[in-house]
């Protein structure tokens, strides 16, 4: 991973202990009673995701890292592409810098 790009924080967990009750019986899962003044579970601080994908791809994923967005306030997005013909030097500068340039995402 480049340096310029922070490592994620590590994440406290913390353990619940269920009250004193009944021993449940056979049946589903159960979910344990918060003993009071125990803190309730940290939520998830960081979300890391890495995927490949294609120009299809990326527009059904686009919702989703817009969500993503919206929930955290702003995110840091890494793009790497690569071709074995290499990229068009125009195409890639009209394409795909300049639009970047305008929506002030890169400089």
């Amino acid at each position: 991973m480049p340096s310029a790009i922070p490592k994620p924080q590590a994440v406290e967990l913390i353990t619940l202990t269920p009250t004193a009750g009944p021993t449940p019986t056979a049946g589903p899962t159960t979910t344990p009673t918060l003993v009071p003044g125990t803190p309730m579970p940290l939520a998830q601080k960081v979300v890391e995701l890495s995927f490949s994908a294609d120009k299809d791809q990326i527009f059904k994923a686009w919702n989703a890292i817009a969500n993503l967005a919206e929930y955290a306030g702003r995110i840091s997005v890494t793009v790497r592409a690569e071709s074995e013909e290499g990229f068009d030097r125009s195409k890639l500068q009209n394409g795909v810098m300049e639009p970047l340039r305008e929506a002030d995402l890169i400089e």
